[in-house]
Parts: C-alpha cells; sequence; structure tokens
C-alpha cells in the first residue's frame, strides 16, 4: 500500500490530495476519550460499588482522574495513545487515588469505594483503556504528513494509530519539502502536525535544527512496532517551544481552572452586559474577529460589541478625511478617540470587559489566561523584523504588554514585550502577570 501525493518508485511527492489540518478531530478524539473514562467510572460504581447512590462520587472522581492524566502527560499529545502499562499511567491512577480520597474526607458526599472497585479502575485504565483509543482514532483519523527513510511501509501501522498519511516525505528531501510548502515566515497552515521516524538518531538532529524555522509540530517515532505503541518508547514532541513539560501543563490547568471560575463569577454581569448591548445599539451581541493563535493557526477571538453596526463604514470615513487619526491607527492600530465605539462600549473598554468572552476562547485551548498579545495577519509584518517568538505559545487574555501601560506604550515595545515573554517564561512570572492584571485593570491606564 502506497499513501496518497507518492508516486510509485521513485518516493517523489505529488499534489494528489488536499491537505487537511485535523486539529478539531484532535480535540474530539480526547473528547470521546474523557467521556468513555466517565462512563467506565459509572459502570464500575454501579457494579462494585452498590451502596453508592450519588453522581457526585462518579463526577468528582472522573475530574481528579482527568486532572492526574493530564499532569503526567497522558493528554498532551493526541500522537499515541493514553493509558497502558506505562510509568504515566500507573502515577496517574496513584494521584488519583490519592486525590479522590483526599476530597473524601474533606467532602462527605463523596463516598468512599471499595477495593475492588479501585482494582477493576486500575485493570481497566492499564490493559483496556489503550485498546479503546486504538478503536478511537481509526473512528476519528488525523491527517498528518510522515517523515521516514522508505525503508519500509510504516504508514499501515499509523492507519491503526489513527493516522492517514496524506503525504510522505523521505528524510533527505525534509528541509527542501518545508522551504517549497511554506510561507514567507514559515508558516505550514494547512497541516498542524509532522510525524518523523526517528529510529536514526541522526534524524531527530536534523530536527532539532529545522524545527525552530517552522511554526507546526514536529512528532518524533522511535519505534513503528505496535507494542511500542502501547507500552513505550512513546511518541514525543520535538524541537524548542515543544510545551510538553510538567510547567506548561499546569499553565494549561491554571488557564481551565481560572476561565471556569471567571465565567461562574461574570456569568449574571455578562448577561447583563448582553442585554444592555442589545438595547442600547441594533446589532450583535459579540464581536467575532480573526486572530492568529500558536503555529499561526487562525481562531476567532470573542468579545462584547463595543461599536456601532456600521463601524466599517465610518473607519473608510475617518481614514478619508482625518490625516491625523488615519497615521494614529497605521502606528498603533488604535484609535485613542474612536467614534465608532458606542456610549456603553466605552465603559465597557476602559473596565476591560469587553474582553469576558474570551474566557470561551481559553477553554477551548485557542488562548491561554496569560501570554503575548493576539495579533492579526498584517501585523505579522512588524513582528518578523524583531522576532516571531510569540507564535510558539497561545496568545493570552492579559500579558506583559497589558501590565505595562497597554496602548500607552509604543507598538515597538508591544513587539519587544511579547517576545520577553516568551522567551523568559516561568509559572511564577505568569502568576505575578496575573496578579498585577488586577491593578491595572482598576487604574483603566491606557484603555480605551
Amino acid at each position: 500500500m502506497r499513501p496518497t501525493g507518492v508516486s510509485a518508485g521513485t518516493g517523489t511527492v505529488v499534489n494528489t490530495a488536499r491537505p487537511s489540518a485535523g486539529g478539531h478531530r484532535g480535540g474530539l478524539l480526547i473528547s470521546l476519550e474523557l467521556l468513555s473514562l466517565f462512563c467506565v467510572i459509572a459502570l464500575l460504581r454501579l457494579l462494585l460499588v452498590p451502596f453508592s447512590v450519588g453522581v457526585t462520587t462518579v463526577v468528582v472522581l472522573w475530574l481528579v482522574l482527568a486532572a492526574a492524566s493530564y499532569l503526567v502527560g497522558e493528554f498532551e499529545s493526541t500522537a499515541r495513545v493514553n493509558y497502558g502499562l506505562t510509568i504515566r499511567t500507573q502515577a496517574a491512577f496513584a494521584l488519583a487515588y490519592v486525590g479522590y480520597t483526599g476530597v473524601h474526607y474533606l467532602w462527605s458526599w463523596c463516598e468512599p469505594l471499595t477495593v475492588r472497585f479501585w482494582l477493576a479502575l486500575w485493570f481497566y485504565l492499564t490493559f483496556v483503556a489503550s485498546l479503546v483509543g486504538i478503536v478511537l482514532r481509526r473512528v476519528v483519523p488525523q491527517r498528518v504528513v510522515l517523515v521516514t527513510d522508505f525503508n519500509q511501509d510504516k504508514c499501515g501501522l499509523l492507519r491503526w494509530w489513527g493516522f492517514d498519511c496524506v503525504r510522505l516525505v523521505m528524510i533527505e528531501e525534509l528541509e527542501g519539502w518545508l522551504k517549497s510548502n511554506a510561507g514567507a515566515v514559515g508558516r505550514l497552515s494547512p497541516w498542524r502536525m509532522i510525524i518523523v521516524d526517528i529510529t536514526d538518531p541522526r534524524t531527530e538532529y536534523l530536527i532539532t535544527g529545522v524545527a525552530p524555522r517552522y511554526f507546526i509540530d514536529f512528532i518524533g517515532v522511535r519505534s513503528f512496532r505496535m507494542s511500542a505503541y502501547l507500552f513505550g518508547p512513546h511518541p514525543r514532541p520535538l524541537g524548542p517551544f515543544a510545551g510538553d513539560g510538567i510547567s506548561w501543563r499546569l499553565k494549561r490547568v491554571i488557564d481551565i481552572l481560572l476561565a471556569l471560575f471567571g465565567l461562574l463569577v461574570f456569568g449574571v454581569p455578562m448577561l447583563i452586559i448582553a442585554l444592555l448591548i442589545k438595547l442600547t445599539s441594533p446589532g450583535p451581541v459579540f464581536y467575532r474577529h480573526r486572530r492568529l493563535g500558536r503555529n499561526m493557526e487562525e481562531f476567532y477571538l470573542l468579545k462584547f460589541r463595543t461599536m456601532f453596526q456600521d463601524a466599517d463604514r465610518m473607519l473608510e470615513e475617518i481614514l478619508r478625511s482625518d490625516p491625523a487619526k488615519r497615521a494614529e491607527l497605521e502606528k498603533t492600530f488604535k484609535l485613542k478617540d474612536d467614534p465608532r465605539v458606542t456610549p456603553i462600549g466605552k465603559w465597557l473598554r476602559r473596565l476591560s470587559l469587553d474582553e469576558l468572552p474570551q474566557l470561551l476562547n481559553v477553554l477551548a485551548g485557542q488562548m491561554s489566561i496569560v501570554g503575548p498579545r493576539p495579533i492579526v495577519e498584517k501585523e505579522v509584518a512588524y513582528y518578523q523584523s524583531y522576532s516571531l517568538l510569540l507564535f510558539r505559545v497561545p496568545p493570552g487574555l492579559t500579558g506583559l504588554w497589558q501590565v505595562s501601560g497597554r496602548t500607552d506604550t509604543s507598538y515597538e515595545e508591544r513587539v519587544r514585550l511579547d517576545t520577553r515573554y516568551v522567551r523568559e517564561w516561568t509559572l511564577a512570572g505568569d502568576v505575578a502577570i496575573i496578579f498585577k492584571t488586577i491593578p491595572a485593570v482598576l487604574s483603566r491606564r491606557g484603555a480605551y
């Protein structure tokens, strides 16, 4: 069997298949795995804990196990099955046992679980869950590029793993293929993942030198045996800013917890704001704007609408009739006294309340609580002359720019702050920025 896009005999890549990002498939795959885990916990409780009557037990254990699994790295990549006879799975199970036991002692609604239940759950995670993962990957395949030496057909096994090889590239042709398919700034937007055969250690060294020049995830596979896929060595991210360490996983956990907390606290105020927007000016409640995220992938950033519905027409008139405002917009991409902003929009912007819907972007994984500014396509040229490091991490709801004066800073200073954030990132630094954001928002400095 030869994958789509490879001609017979020569190994030359031909353009016969349309590439697909497959990003939504990755999110769907993890969601299905989490759903199957929830169903298994509920079934085991029903069969092995007959005295248990509350659904709280199932929900809490599921959340604790999912969090423990993520912290040890089970869900950091869809390039391998989650759970199995691995150290990570045993660590996740142990953390879940300790975590649930602690919650049980603190919260009486979490019922005690029998030894039989815990043994059955361990057996499922160690021997059954990986097989369920393989089945799910066959149902929800991801389209990828495979980089290999062509010594053997490895695409067949990748299909079992849930990967559909739409391109097959020889290792010695990789750099040329990347240059011919990448954009001017190294963007490979049709694809989200390149699987690399690193059975030869020299290949991993090659990728380490190539990866910094391109915005895509390189996943190294050291062994193409089925036993390796289930038990190790597992596929792993290659190159700088892979984001596969425990600090990055803790960052994502903090994002989810703060986003959920924010939606809970500001849920009623957000409904009131939505009602005021609808009553005071015609048009939709939310404003969706296309921005660039990690690896330059486009997403729709959500905001409360703060401008009049015909803002684009008004902007054309402003730029045509007011050279000063046109120069200001070209320099900062913002207008200080913007006539397009509605009366209630001015207050929303001053208090940064227009950005609350971005908590949904954070939950979706498109943004982080702390990170660089989410920029638009035309700003890439400005960053390119300095650094494009901001595209190595998800953009943030807040960041160094927001706590350093916001729009009162020059555009060059914003670019410098975004780059500095990525280069010097630490989890403690994120926590410090979060605490600095509160007085920055209340002071309203640079907010308009």
